[in-house]
């Protein structure tokens, strides 16, 4: 049966000339000669419920909430379509089924457009926001989440785990110092991850200060060593997460996974179980791996056009990631520059711990303690414009500090690597402080665990380096050259042999001071001896002699990276690489071992937290 109050109410909201009839749409016109005809529109009646605007933090799209009464009298359900879609009407048979019938005739869809279009003076107006982290509205700064009461956070697929809880009681807070000083894993894995729970909130202050982070976490081990465990407890602080839902991994498309970075921003977030099986899957993976770390290392996205040729937006990285891995990915010294990692063994972490610590994340003691992280940054720093435009020029001049520290040390590392140092010190630092500001956490064991971390960056930041530096071309190739010399699969001649009896894996001449190679040849045989062991080495011949000779193991002539010799038989054009200095560039990072930071006095720790550099104070 027709439910006639829905009709009153129908008729009220329809502007003349359309009203509602035993469920159905119709439209009364006046003719020429003055009488009212009656057209029949559709079997049922549509109007709008929501007018919704959606909005990324680049733009916003519109979308339409519609429900409608059918000629049987059923209601028929809430539907989303996009702006663009309702005057085609595609979406009708799909969304409400085939007993919705819009009459025959020309214009009709117009019409019966244009009727639902005047419906819309009664309807909700409704903003969603798509993306996460801080956000000016109304002059006041906002950290979008979803469970936000004031402001609806909608986030796609696995996103959904991400939430904000209330505000953190006492015990919560002590829970989280408890995290801290007695966690399920060795405080040199422990530190770094706790570290970028805790910048990650800061990245809006960071990029405005002009030093956004601009690394990702590598967290390696073998399996069964909990990776995905520790990062699922590390993204509790932003909702409800377990190692069996993280939201991203090496599965997704680089597409995808590049796309909800975007729009988790200010957040964690966690790409897991980097483990090709297959040379293919090994491939695809390291690709994926690549534009991640090139979307976090550089902060860039990837540019579309339209259909029309305009430029769409670019969507890069907006928070931080946590990849976890059994073994890093073959990338090369730029995209190894790019992460920082921890390696995990089972010896590391305590399982009983850890399943306490868990227990505690499912009871959302740690999204509580992130709310009130981001409630006391909100009241400390963000007040107004001027303590905001403070705490960002403290950020700026804090990083630049610690950045320095790591030079002032004498640690040889890549650029990179002391910057990452330094971002990780500002998260840990600012945990320190909202801890002892909350009287969690004592004064002393502030100090004691910011000296400590310290420590674990400098060592982690060495080897690091090593990482990088054996992933630089020149000390592949030296490498790879030894080991294929060692195991007979190309050989060099003494240089006296004849240039007219070559077997065909030979590949120059030597003496006691310098191997004398074949450019191409010798690159060829480097090159095809990685494929064969599933790495890649895609560095032309020419630019490796460049690197050869910036690491000074090429003996070059004034104009060109290789010369002439006099063999017997002839001469030959060749690149002279000194033996010793090769053996010395891969001797060198074989040997080399992390040169620790001494550690400070107390007093002077004391003077750190209470005035920098890594911890800023809110403007006076």
């Amino acid at each position: 049966m027709v439910n006639y109050l829905n009709e009153k109410i129908l008729n009220l909201m329809y502007s003349e000339p359309f009203r509602v009839k035993n469920g159905c749409l119709f439209q009364e016109t006046e003719s020429a000669k003055g009488s009212t005809e009656v057209q029949k529109l559709s079997n049922f009646a549509p109007y709008v419920t929501r007018q919704i605007t959606l909005d990324d933090g680049l733009g916003t799209t519109t979308r339409i909430a519609l429900r409608g009464l059918h000629e049987s009298g059923k209601e028929l359900p809430e539907i989303e379509i996009g702006a663009a879609e309702m005057p085609t009407f595609n979406w009708l048979l799909d969304r409400w089924g085939m007993g919705c019938i819009l009459e025959v005739g020309r214009g009709v869809k117009d019409v019966v457009r244009y009727a639902i279009q005047t419906t819309y003076k009664h309807a909700e107006q409704q903003t969603v926001y798509t993306v996460t982290g801080w956000r000016q509205i109304d002059g006041q700064w906002v950290f979008l989440m979803p469970g936000d009461e004031a402001h609806t956070v909608s986030l796609s697929g696995k996103m959904q785990g991400y939430g904000l809880a209330e505000e953190a009681a006492a015990l919560d807070l002590a829970l989280l110092a408890r995290l801290l000083t007695a966690g399920p894993v060795t405080e040199i894995i422990l530190f770094p991850l706790l570290a970028l729970v805790f910048l990650s909130p800061l990245n809006h202050f960071l990029k405005l200060a002009g030093c956004e982070p601009k690394f990702v976490l590598f967290l390696i081990g073998r399996t069964g060593t909990r990776k995905s465990s520790l990062a699922a407890l590390m993204l509790s602080f932003f909702g409800h997460f377990t190692a069996a839902d993280l939201p991203m991994s090496f599965q997704d498309t680089a597409n995808s996974i590049t796309y909800h970075c975007f729009a988790l921003k200010d957040v964690l977030t966690c790409i897991d179980d980097f483990h090709p099986a297959t040379r293919y899957e090994e491939q695809k993976q390291t690709a994926t791996a690549q534009n991640i770390l090139r979307a976090y290392g550089d902060r860039t996205g990837r540019g579309r056009l339209r259909p029309d040729c305009s430029p769409m937006d670019v969507r890069p990285p907006q928070g931080n990631a946590i990849v976890t891995a059994e073994f890093p990915p073959d990338i090369g010294e730029s995209g190894t520059a790019r992460y920082f990692s921890l390696e995990l063994t089972s010896a590391d972490v305590d399982l009983n711990v850890l399943s306490f610590f868990q227990a505690q994340a499912v009871e959302g003691v740690f999204a509580r303690c992130m709310r009130s992280y981001l409630n006391w940054l909100r009241e400390t720093y963000l007040t107004d414009e001027e303590t905001t435009k403070h705490f960002c020029c403290t950020l700026d001049s804090n990083f630049e500090l610690w950045r320095d520290d790591v030079r002032r040390k004498g640690l040889a590392c890549h650029g990179r690597v002391a910057e990452t140092v330094a971002w990780l010190q500002i998260g840990m630092n600012l945990l320190l402080v909202f801890l002892t500001e909350k009287n969690a956490l004592d004064h002393e064991t502030a100090i004691s665990i910011s000296e400590a971390f310290r420590n674990n960056l400098y060592e982690l930041a060495q080897k690091q380096a090593v990482s990088i530096a054996e992933d630089r071309p020149a000390a592949r190739f030296v490498r790879k050259l030894l080991g294929m010399l060692e195991a007979e699969q190309v050989c060099v001649l003494p240089r006296n042999t004849k240039a007219t009896c070559l077997p065909s894996n030979c590949i120059g001449f030597e003496d006691e001071t310098f191997w004398y190679l074949f450019s191409d040849p010798t690159h060829k045989a480097v090159r095809e001896q990685c494929e064969r062991q599933g790495e890649s080495f895609t560095i032309s011949s020419k630019e490796l002699l460049k690197a050869l000779a910036e690491e000074g193991v090429l003996d070059t002539s004034p104009e060109l990276n290789t010369k002439k010799i006099r063999v017997e038989g002839g001469s030959k054009r060749v690149v002279c690489i000194w033996k010793e200095r090769a053996r010395e560039l891969v001797g060198e990072l074989a040997d080399e071992e992390p040169e620790l930071a001494e550690a400070d006095s107390t007093a002077q720790m004391v003077s750190q937290v209470e005035q920098g550099p890594a911890i800023p104070c809110p403007a006076s």
